[in-house]
Order: structure tokens, then sequence, then C-alpha cells
């Protein structure tokens, strides 16, 4: 896409790369480039400092009309809704609306790999990436990955490049107007996420189904068979088509009986839904011939992805385990199912007003104690709760809502015991007393070491013993 000498307005300068890569792309690309946030200057320091030196021109801390009447191009940062009222306004005025990952594609030399689900997309991709890369191909990791700038990757990248890329139903929603999708497409699953932005399941499951649809007889596509939206999305998809399914054992073309059995079960990853990440991964990668000895190495080699169910430290005798990117209730039920210990659990948020499903049952039947964060979520939360341990005749596992995180962490730390493990599964959104869920995370992790330093020379001892 020619960008040389068109104004450009990058609305949502973020934190995470995704805005950083596209105001740098197009002032590389020779295009005028405002760059527009409605955080402060200081909340984006680092995003700033990273963009230094580049012909930019700031407006944060709010967003102007007039920005967007004087755009040609806006590119919008996914976390920016279709609908926004101030891209009504760039359209009207006749600018073209653009995302990151969509102007990559555009771009890109490579062969590219795209994973997307509600659940497992991170692990998956990242997985894939590891095989590709212990195999000696040249590959590169990019797309809804926090702090990679896709669009800065391009250099590196030749025709024989594999891209693999994370993506998000957001993201995914850049590639319609383009019609394109993937070489490799992998869907995951699909449970109710993001009904606050999108009208239906229904919507939310089309913005995902562009990793597929477009594509070509001769690509590739790969599907969850035991996840009924993917399923179905399987028999939609225009390429070749594989199910992946830990119900059946393993993988298979669409519309054959043949079996390519699941033989890398033995992963240190906890819980069912990364075995089925797992199944997805070495399916893409034995599709691409990597050699089953390279596969089963790196799969037993890999502890996973940070912020999903990341064990941060063992101390006295209590696990302690990031799973801050739980932001829905199907991932809380999920991260309680991958363990059989006594769980004292740190959940609650802001919500999406999403269906709750079973996990207060799954709480109260699994969990030894539930210290809550304060939030509309939590507010949510905290009746089905108490309500789901009466018809349980079980006690109230909640023993309080925090609004200090610390505070909350303190509490934990003092109701554990030897055996037990704290989780950190949020099952909501971080906002308001985070700034996204990876400070959260970040902020479990450092309480964790601080504690585990504080206690280290009392541990060196038993650890030995």
């Amino acid at each position: 896409m020619e960008l040389r000498g068109k104004r450009v307005l990058v609305m949502g300068l973020g934190l995470q790369g995704s805005g950083i890569a596209a105001a740098r792309y197009a002032a590389e690309q020779g295009a005028i480039v405002r760059v527009t946030d409605k955080k402060p200057a200081d909340v984006l320091a680092p995003s700033i400092r990273a963009l230094a030196g580049l012909p930019i021109e700031f407006i944060l801390g709010e967003h102007r009309e007039e920005d967007f009447r004087w755009a040609e191009i806006v590119i919008r940062n996914p976390g920016i809704p279709r609908n926004s009222p101030y891209l009504q306004i760039a359209r009207a005025h006749g600018a073209q609306i653009e995302m990151e990952l969509a102007l990559f594609m555009l771009a890109c030399p490579g062969r590219t790999i795209g994973v997307t689900g509600t659940r497992g997309k991170t692990t998956t991709t990242t997985l894939i990436y590891e095989i590709l890369r212990a195999a000696g191909k040249p590959v590169v990791i990019g797309g809804n990955v926090a702090g990679v700038e896709t669009l800065s990757l391009l250099p590196q990248i030749r025709p024989e490049t594999l891209v693999v890329l994370e993506m998000s139903s957001w993201q995914l929603e850049g590639f319609e107007q383009h019609h394109i999708s993937p070489a490799v497409a992998v869907m995951t699953n699909l449970y109710p996420d993001h009904l606050d932005t999108y009208a239906s399941m229904e919507e939310y499951g089309a913005a995902k189904a562009n990793i597929f649809r477009y594509q070509r007889p001769e690509d590739l596509a790969v599907f969850n068979y035991d996840n009924p939206w993917t399923r179905r999305f399987g028999e939609e998809a225009p390429g070749r088509t594989w199910f992946a399914s830990l119900e059946r054992g393993g993988s298979f073309p669409r519309g054959s009986n043949e079996l390519l059995p699941f033989i890398f079960r033995d992963t240190p990853l906890p819980g069912r839904h990364n075995l089925e990440n797992v199944l997805l991964a070495t399916t893409v990668a034995r599709l691409l011939e990597i050699p089953d000895e390279i596969i089963a190495s790196t799969v037993r080699q890999f502890r996973g992805v940070e912020h999903r169910l990341q064990e941060v430290a063992s101390i006295d005798g209590v696990r302690y385990i990031n799973d801050t990117t739980s932001t829905t209730p199907v991932a809380g039920r999920m991260a309680l199912m991958a363990f059989n210990e006594p769980l004292i659990l740190i959940a609650g948020g802001n919500s999406k007003h999403l269906p709750l499903e079973d996990w207060p049952a799954q709480i109260v039947a699994r969990c030894r104690a539930v210290l809550l964060l304060q939030g509309s979520g939590t507010e949510e939360l905290l009746p089905a709760l108490r309500a789901e341990a009466a018809r349980q005749g079980r006690p109230d596992p909640v023993q309080g809502i925090f609004n200090r995180f610390e505070e909350a962490l303190d509490a934990a730390v003092a109701l554990a015991r030897p055996g037990d493990v704290v989780l950190l599964s949020p099952g909501f959104t971080s906002f308001g007393m985070f700034q996204n869920e990876f400070e959260r995370g970040r902020r479990f992790i450092a309480y964790v070491r601080a504690l585990q330093e504080h206690k280290g020379q009392r541990l060196e001892p038993e650890q030995d013993h």
C-alpha cells in the first residue's frame, strides 16, 4: 500500500507494540503521521520514547474531530471499536480505515501461519514457532504478541521465511476489506468473549472466520474438532482442512476416517486445554513435514508462555500460579480444572457481561478459599458463589473483597498451607485496578519473587532435604 505523502492518523498508540509499529512504519514509508490516544503522555511515555527521532506529531489525552477530518488513512489500534464515532467522521470525509496486521499481511513476502481462538492461541502460536525454530527453519513470530512490533519484522522476512502470527478477532476484522487470509490457518476454539464489543456470538465468530474465509484451495486450515463452533467452521473452509480431536485421539483430514495419532502427550503443561493446544500445534508441524523426533523434543521442553498458568515459584510447599490472561469465566473454569491440589483462588475484576455458566459451581467445589478483587465482574460473581455454596451445602469460600491487589495476595499467603496452589486466575478484565492484564500478572510475579527472596534463606535447607 502506497503511504508516501499520505496524511496518516494512527488511532491508539497503546503500550503493547501495535500502535508503535504502525506509526513507525507509516513514518518510514514517507507518510505525514499523527498519533492520537486518549491516554496522557505520562502513561504512554515508553511508547513515545520508542518513536523518538521520527517525524511524528502526537495528540494525546484526547481525540480531536479535526484530526479525523484531516486524515486520508486512519490506522486503528485493535482495541478501537469499528463503530467509533471518530472513525465514522473519518469515513464521512473519505478516509481509508486500516489495521496494522492487515498492512503487514499485504506487504509480507513470507508464508504466513495464523492462529486464532478464544483461548490457547498464544500457547499454540508459540509452540508452533518453537518447533519450527528447533527444526532450523527461517521463522519469525508476531501478531497479537505483547511487545512485538509486527510491521517492523518486514525487513527480515524473505519468501522462504515462515511467519507465525497470533491473530485476535479485532485484528482479523481488518482482513475482510482486502479479502486476505494466512496460508495456514489454525482455530483453537470459540467461547463467549468480547460481547461488550460484538453484538452476538455470531458476529464475534464472523470476525474470527476471516482467518480462513479467503484462503485458496491449496492453503491449509486446522480446526479443533471438539469445539462445536470450530468444528462447524472447519466444514466451511475453502482450503485443505484438517481436524484435531483429543476425543478421537489424533488428527484427520476433513471427510476422511484416516487418523494421525496424537503421540506428543508428554508435556509439562497442565490441563486438558493445553493438550488441545499441543495437538493443534503438533498437527500443523507434521503437516509442514517437521520430523516427529524434533516435535517430541520441543514439546517435552516447552514450559508454556508467561502469564498463562505460569508457575512462578514454590514456597513453603505452596505453588504460586500466574494465569492473569484469564479474562473470561470460561478461562477461569479451565484454570481450575488444570489442578488437583487444594486451591486458594484470586479472582474478580471488571465484567465483559459474559455468562458465568458453571464457573461458580467449579469454584465452590474446587477452592478452599477465594479472594476477590473489586470490580463490576465481582459484583456478578459474588452472589452466584454464595448461592452455589448454599446449593452444594458447603461453606461460603469468599474470604474478602479487596481494592488493593497486594492486600489480596497477603491474605492468600496467610491462608495457604503446604500442598496448596495459590492461583491468580481472575476470569474478568483488569481495567480499573490495572492498566491491563499484563500489569496484573507482572505485579503478581514481583510479589511472589519478593516473598521467595524474603523466605529464601529458610527455604534452602528444606529444598535440599
